[in-house]
């Protein structure tokens, strides 16, 4: 155990003041260790949006999407419960109603709103843990030099259509885990978000999800191609 940790964070999107989480870069190497340690819990947050005002637009966009991606993986994953559900989809909402606002006009709800989004967020995924969009990215951006934000929406699109697959499938070794039900989630959240009607199918709700996601990357000049 170490001492006390009182987190103050700085950027709308890591969570990193809520979590056991934390990454080392080695530039040299151009790798990223992402360690786990529950020493690393801090004992107090001070989530305060005034500490991320002068965020420049490019970082407020890429730390967005990561605490975007938190809340999706989140609700996605395989470890997720009725308690992390409800932060997720908080975060959801909150990030699609407020990131666009933060990054072009800067005003104090909107990053007051994304701060409290992105440490929900970090709520969520702490306890139910994250995927494949995260563990892709922490690998595209140490080999290229890439924000992590960035190469979280890079892939984005790409991790919800390989996940959102139907038939008698089991990617995992969880014991419990018997019924692929991706699609389903995915699909709640476009349905939650309004991006699909009730009547939708899941299959359709989900490419509705996508491109939602493809607009709001375009709304906040984010260029979700590793060749751009």
């Amino acid at each position: 155990p170490c001492v006390p940790i009182i987190a103050v964070p700085t950027t709308a999107g890591t969570a990193a003041e809520v979590t056991i989480n934390y990454v080392i870069t080695d530039v040299e190497k151009k790798r990223k260790f992402v360690c786990v340690d529950p020493h690393d819990m801090p004992v107090i947050a001070v989530v305060d949006p005034d500490m991320m005002s002068s965020m420049p637009k490019g970082l407020t966009a890429s730390t967005g999407m990561d605490a975007l991606t938190h809340a999706i993986e989140a609700y996605v994953s395989i470890l997720a419960s009725d308690f992390t559900d409800g932060w997720a989809k908080q975060a959801v909402k909150m990030v699609f109603d407020y990131l666009e606002e933060s990054v072009t006009k800067g005003t104090p709800i909107a990053r007051e709103k994304m701060h409290n989004a992105a440490t929900i967020a970090g709520m969520a995924f702490a306890n139910a843990f994250l995927g494949m969009n995260h563990s892709m990215a922490h690998k595209i951006g140490g080999e290229f030099g890439l924000p992590h934000g960035l190469a979280i929406a890079i892939a984005m699109p790409h991790v919800i259509k390989f996940n959102a697959v139907t038939g008698n499938v089991k990617r995992t070794p969880y014991t419990r885990y018997e019924t692929y039900r991706a699609q389903e989630d995915y699909a709640e959240i476009s349905r939650f978000m309004g991006f699909a009607g009730k009547d939708d199918s899941d299959e359709k709700a989900v490419q509705a999800l996508v491109a939602e996601l493809k607009k709001l990357t375009d709304s906040i000049d984010i260029n979700i191609t590793l060749s751009g």
